[in-house]
């Protein structure tokens, strides 16, 4: 069932437990005969087994940014996760399930897509709320982890920083290379620490040799970093 209704904000609220459905079970398919897929290639799979579920009408069909959307949505509600593969000269992000997959497999999880309606006035009201929600440091770790992804040809934004790993950076506000690779490990760090500790010195206004005592304390809290979206408990 998908049930489409204005939101206050000049958008829609769609309730997509069809498209959901269709969603985990096409990672359960794949994960039982041992495959993986992108969030791309994620994308083009729902587009194909959706056209010829029977369910497919003008009114439910979601855009190709708005799946994305949804997929999103639904790797920050822990239905499905990101695990990610690093090569010597890439990282690789996989949708795969997550541990709230059943639940919403049964409906029994509702899952709501706000989308903004498709005006370029509301659109920028759109992206203005969601950039307000976020930190001034968030919101340039974010722009930074899409810069990185379109450089690196088109590497999955979540790939570089996830979500929960922004958040530690804006808690934890590292400024060595030292403290960062205690927060997302060492292969992001190789990968990106140089872009990502130029943003937190500029952020914080801390000095190239500077931080090392401030940030004592916060290098003994036993930080863990997790290559997956997945958080714990």
């Amino acid at each position: 069932m998908c049930v489409i209704l204005l939101s206050m904000m000049g958008g829609y609220v769609t309730s997509c437990s069809d498209h959901t459905k269709i969603i985990v079970s096409l990672l359960q398919e794949m994960q039982q005969n041992d495959q993986r897929a992108t969030l791309l290639q994620l994308v083009d799979k729902f587009k194909t087994k959706w056209k010829h579920s029977g369910c497919s009408n003008e009114a439910v069909d979601l855009k190709k940014e708005e799946i994305e959307q949804l997929i999103v949505q639904l790797i920050l509600d822990r239905v499905l996760k990101e695990e990610f593969q690093h090569t010597a000269y890439t990282t690789n992000a996989y949708v795969v399930l997550g541990p709230l997959w059943k639940p919403a497999l049964q409906g029994n999880r509702p899952v709501k897509l706000t989308s903004a309606i498709h005006s370029q006035d509301s659109g920028d009201r759109f992206k203005s709320a969601k950039r307000n929600q976020m930190s001034n440091l968030e919101a340039k770790l974010d722009d930074l982890r899409r810069t990185i992804s379109s450089r690196n040809g088109g590497v999955f934004p979540h790939a570089v920083l996830s979500t929960e790993q922004i958040s530690l950076l804006n808690c934890h506000t590292p400024t060595t290379i030292a403290e960062l690779e205690k927060l997302i490990g060492k292969v992001k760090t190789d990968k990106y620490g140089s872009d990502i500790i130029e943003v937190m010195r500029s952020e914080t206004g801390s000095g190239k040799d500077s931080g090392d005592g401030a940030k004592r304390q916060k290098k003994d809290k036993g930080v863990v970093f997790v290559e997956s979206s997945e958080e714990e408990g």
